[in-house]
């Protein structure tokens, strides 16, 4: 057990620098000085940082990759956290490393301690308790101090954290690489600043109608309060803290991510379409509906770094504050088929005209050729196709998946697994989530429209395939609608039939 590293650590490596300097010196003579690399993510983050010549990319990432303190409670969740340096060009994981690990919660240090792996991959076990310090169980480096384990027996970080939910802190810095004993000087070692989420659950009731309604609500970036329902209005109104110092918005990556699940069919669900405010901002293309399952839909509050910007500009110009320290107040209420509406209530209207065309020419169009990948933990193997081949906004898109084993190329069945959507220049602003999808037999589909804006290169993301946590990404790109116009409007001339479309979720 190991609480805190002792300042004896910091001598022992000293002195192991001190007698490595010249194996050093000749390998490292053209590191550049300390580069810290910045990033705010939900479940994974992929950070990059130079060493000289090379540049090395670190991957942390969170097992499962859902987290809440309901989860915790109630499913006595093991988080891991997976902390992999590699190699940017080569994608070759670098061998050797030592990490120097901290983790911090509203600038509050909860962990601070070296680990070390010799393949470059190390995994760490939180096990929340409500006890007063962090207890460290591992095996140690008799030189460096530092905590190791292995795939099947990871190092335990055992105390109180995860017990909130929010935004945690991770600051890595690399001790060495290549070799055990290559020690990087202090004003050498590259240090990467990240952020992993753990969901904030809350369950609420509303009335509508003298019925009540459960709602919940998550928040994967801080607690949140003061919750109301304005019954005239139909609308959920709730706060959280936040910092609206825009110099810190415009240093670090930011994603504020709100999840709300209301019952269906149910009063507020009814329009199938809604619209959301931050600080009396219109933030409506900002949601992301999953409507795929049939008792609940899922909005998720989706605010990238631009947006949080343009709103931070607004309260604080209204306030008079260069930082005000207003709370980040929320309002989520059914649209009037202006706001987000589920895929699949447009694909069950009779239309006519261009967009019939248009429906007609897609469903008529060749699918793509499959694309496979193994996953990042190499489990499983995923195939995907998608029709028609020329992906364009206002078509639907079908999603073909089917799940093998690597080994046998064999279906594996009943596979569960979330379906997700990004702009591939930013995967952290999500297009679609669908999560805990099943697919039969091996085989599922996802059907998709993409919008205007969806124009340019996506990923369509396979992740958490059995609640591994594991995931495949294939790149595709949405090619603007001008190329079918005019395909649609020459169809239109011959036709005056109406049609229908009806699309598969699973």
């Amino acid at each position: 057990m190991y609480t805190m590293p002792p300042k004896s650590t910091f001598l022992i490596c000293g002195l192991v620098a001190a007698t490595i300097v010249v194996i050093f010196i000749s390998s490292f003579s053209l590191i550049m000085p300390i580069k810290t690399a910045f990033g705010d993510g939900l479940f994974m983050e992929e950070l990059s940082a130079s060493f000289g010549n090379r540049k090395a990319d670190l991957l942390i990432k969170m097992t499962p990759p859902v987290v809440t303190t309901q989860t915790l409670q109630t499913q006595n969740q093991k988080p891991i956290i997976q902390f992999k340096l590699y190699d940017s060009n080569t994608k070759e994981g670098i061998k050797h490393v030592t990490y120097f690990i901290t983790i911090e919660k509203n600038g509050k240090k909860l962990l601070s301690d070296w680990f070390h792996d010799h393949k470059g991959d190390l995994k760490l076990e939180v096990q929340p308790r409500n006890t007063p310090v962090i207890s460290v169980y591992g095996e140690q480096d008799p030189l460096l101090q530092a905590y190791t384990g292995t795939a099947d027996s990871p190092v335990i970080a055992q105390g109180p954290i995860f017990l909130e939910g929010g935004l945690y802190h991770f600051i890595v810095r690399i001790l060495t690489v290549d070799y055990d004993r290559a020690i990087l000087p202090d004003a050498k070692q590259p240090v990467f600043d990240g952020w992993l989420s753990i969901g904030n659950t809350e369950e609420k009731q509303i009335t509508i109608d003298g019925k009540q309604l459960p709602i919940q609500i998550i928040s994967y970036y801080d607690k949140l309060n003061s919750f109301k329902f304005d019954e005239s209005k139909r609308q959920m109104q709730f706060t959280m803290p936040f910092d609206w110092n825009t110099t810190r918005l415009e240093q670090n990556k930011v994603l504020v991510h709100e999840e709300v699940t209301v019952p269906k069919p149910s009063q507020f669900a009814a329009k199938r379409s809604y619209v959301g405010s931050v600080n009396g901002l219109d933030v409506t293309k900002n949601l992301v509906l999953d409507d795929t399952d049939p008792q609940k839909d899922v909005i998720h509050f989706m605010l990238p770094k631009p947006e949080v910007i343009k709103i931070a500009e607004h309260v604080n110009n209204s306030t008079g504050k260069s930082a005000s320290n207003e709370s980040m107040q929320f309002t989520l209420q059914p649209g009037g088929g202006g706001g987000i509406a589920a895929t699949s209530a447009t694909s069950n209207n009779t239309t006519s005209g261009n967009q019939t065309a248009t429906q007609q020419v897609s469903s008529s169009s060749p699918s793509s050729p499959p694309m496979e990948k193994l996953t990042d933990g190499g489990t499983y193997k995923v195939k995907m196709s998608y029709s028609p081949a020329n992906i364009q906004p206002t078509n639907t898109t079908t999603f073909n998946i089917e799940f093998l084993d690597p080994k046998t190329n064999q279906k594996k069945d009943n596979v569960q697994y979330d379906f997700m959507i990004m702009p591939a220049e930013d995967p952290e602003t999500m297009i679609t989530h669908r999560a805990a999808k099943i697919a039969q037999n091996g085989s599922a589909q996802q059907s998709f429209t993409f919008k205007d804006e969806n124009v340019g290169s996506v990923i369509a993301r396979v992740a958490n395939i059995n609640n591994t946590g594991e995931l495949a990404d294939f790149p595709i790109t949405v090619k603007p609608a001008a190329a079918a116009t005019t395909i649609t409007n020459s169809t239109t001339n011959n036709t005056n039939t109406t049609t229908s479309g009806n699309q598969t979720q699973k």
